[in-house]
């Protein structure tokens, strides 16, 4: 119903276009012509009124986007509530010259000094890091720079991997040993660091033992084209019969995934349906690797 004065102008020109009618006094309806104009008119302004594209708004800003770009930067500057980019997006984004950028931090230990040399020609000397603070940390997007861990004194002949920060600060090392830790959910900064070593060292991986942690070994064994292998305490029957507790996933063991030497390691937890934390065995002495 419409009674006001001041409608009556808009009414009349309504009705001479024919996108209104009069179905009794001051009450009225849109045409089925009355009903596609509003419906376009209302599409147009809300477009209008859209925030621009991001791309269209960083060139209006004259933004650039670099080679390598934090991804949560690019999902605040595209207006993603979730900080992970699809596989198409990914891809869409390298074609421009985009590489999305984690920035977590990789964390190396050693008892014996080395050096990083880096792509385009530049030599670091870890040595006083190693000295006054116990380790080295490298940003995930400048691992791609990293060309070869260099072993200046003995042999470098073991690189143990842990995705247990506990386990990184505590693990007791040993002289030729090359700690690393890198979260588990960048695998491909763990495959960096291992490209810049000797293709014979040796590699091993310190995580929990329960199927999760199986399936991390497996998964990183794949993509550095190496033997699985578990960097395991000695000591590994007193821990499990100590420390076990239920799983918490509701997925259980399969025990046909596991190698043998494992397997007969860790029958007592398989066939109670338990796991083990890494932090639980960090303080161990003595450890070999199981594969």
């Amino acid at each position: 119903m419409i009674r006001a004065r001041q409608w009556q102008p808009l009414l009349g020109l309504l009705k001479d276009h024919q996108l209104l009618r009069t179905l009794e006094p001051h009450y009225y309806e849109l045409t089925p012509a009355g009903r596609r104009y509003l419906t376009r008119e209302l599409t147009l302004a809300t477009l209008a009124n859209a925030p621009m594209a991001p791309e269209e708004w960083l060139q209006h800003q004259g933004w650039q986007l670099g080679e390598q770009v934090n991804k949560r930067v690019l999902a605040a500057l595209y207006r993603k509530a979730e900080v992970d980019f699809t596989p198409a997006e990914q891809i869409d984004f390298e074609d421009k010259g985009v590489r999305l950028c984690s920035d977590q931090l990789v964390r190396l230990r050693a008892i014996e000094p080395f050096s990083l040399f880096i792509s385009g020609g530049a030599l670091l000397d870890a040595a006083p890091w190693l000295q006054a603070l116990g380790e080295v940390a490298l940003s995930a997007r400048t691992l791609h720079r990293l060309g070869k861990v260099l072993w200046p004194e003995g042999e470098l002949q073991r690189i143990i991997s842990t995705d247990c920060i506990g386990a990184f600060a505590e693990l007791r090392l040993t002289p030729g040993t090359l700690l690393v830790w890198a979260p588990a959910t960048l695998p491909a900064a763990l495959q960096q660091v291992v490209a810049a070593l000797p293709s014979n060292v040796k590699w091993s991986h310190m995580t929990s033992i329960d199927p999760a942690g199986v399936d991390r070994v497996l998964m990183l064994a794949q993509r550095l084209g190496r033997p699985a292998s578990w960097w395991l305490p000695l000591a590994l029957p007193a821990i499990i019969s100590a420390y076990s507790l239920p799983l918490r996933d509701a997925r259980p063991w399969e025990p046909s995934r596991l190698p043998k030497p494992l397997l007969a390691l860790c029958s007592e937890l398989v066939a109670s349906g338990g796991g083990l934390s890494a932090e639980v065995c960090a303080l161990a002495p003595e450890w070999s690797a199981v594969g």
